[in-house]
């Protein structure tokens, strides 16, 4: 008996001093099972599962293609030299040419050398005094084309009578001679106003160019009137 009681205090000492432990971790996990909801693990699949499907799916990025490859020319012959080259350069500004196209070079080139010429007497200041002396009055010899035409109708109409086609042909005769002795007056107050405005210009030639002007229906005359009748010049 006095054995058995010698033990007992060890044995419960023992026991005191290991089994609370145990008993806390048993309360622990079983305060954990309780407070848990054993649908709670079950929820929280479900709200993890409806995360991902309504999670956008990442965005495609496309890639460039690739450019394409560059194609490089590869040169068809030599480079050529500097005097090459230069002679290449001086074929195309003086380029050889047949005969026949040398003819027609050489007529073009005198055509415009006369174009040229044309324009600068044409534009001399004489002549353009003339012009304008003449543009600015009525003269007879600008009718005297459109009579010719009709005197030669009148002949031809007439020809059975030789005595009326004869006097119809007197009538171009006497506008021949009313177109020269007005050109002559027009020649002389010409000259006048020539000598005041230019007065180092000569006059050979402007006799002629003065009646050819005046003989050409105003409507035709090149270059055309720049002044209108009556027209102070």
């Amino acid at each position: 008996m006095g054995g058995r009681t010698a033990e007992n205090p060890r044995r419960i000492f023992t026991v005191a001093l290991f089994r609370p432990y145990e008993r806390k971790a048993t309360k622990s996990t079983d305060q954990m099972s309780t407070l848990t909801p054993k649908g709670a693990k079950a929820a929280e699949k479900a709200e993890a599962k409806a995360a991902k499907v309504s999670a956008p799916e990442p965005a495609v990025v496309e890639t460039p293609e690739a450019p394409e490859k560059i194609k490089i020319r590869r040169k068809d012959g030599a480079t050529p030299t500097r005097r090459q080259a230069e002679a290449a350069r001086m074929e195309r500004l003086h380029p050889t040419l047949t005969a026949k196209q040398q003819r027609k070079a050489d007529a073009r080139a005198r055509q415009q050398e006369r174009m040229e010429a044309w324009e600068r007497t044409e534009n001399s200041p004489a002549r353009q005094l003339v012009r304008d002396y003449v543009d600015t009055r009525w003269t007879v010899a600008e009718f005297m084309l459109p009579a010719m035409v009709l005197v030669m109708a009148g002949v031809m109409a007439t020809m059975q009578n030789a005595v009326l086609s004869t006097n119809i042909a007197m009538i171009l005769w006497v506008l021949l001679l009313v177109t020269i002795i007005n050109v002559a007056i027009m020649w002389h107050g010409f000259k006048k106003l020539l000598a005041e405005r230019h007065p180092n210009e000569p006059k050979r030639g402007l006799l002629v160019y003065m009646f050819n002007r005046a003989l050409m229906i105003r409507r035709f005359r090149q270059p055309g009137p720049r002044v209108k009748r009556g027209e102070a010049i």
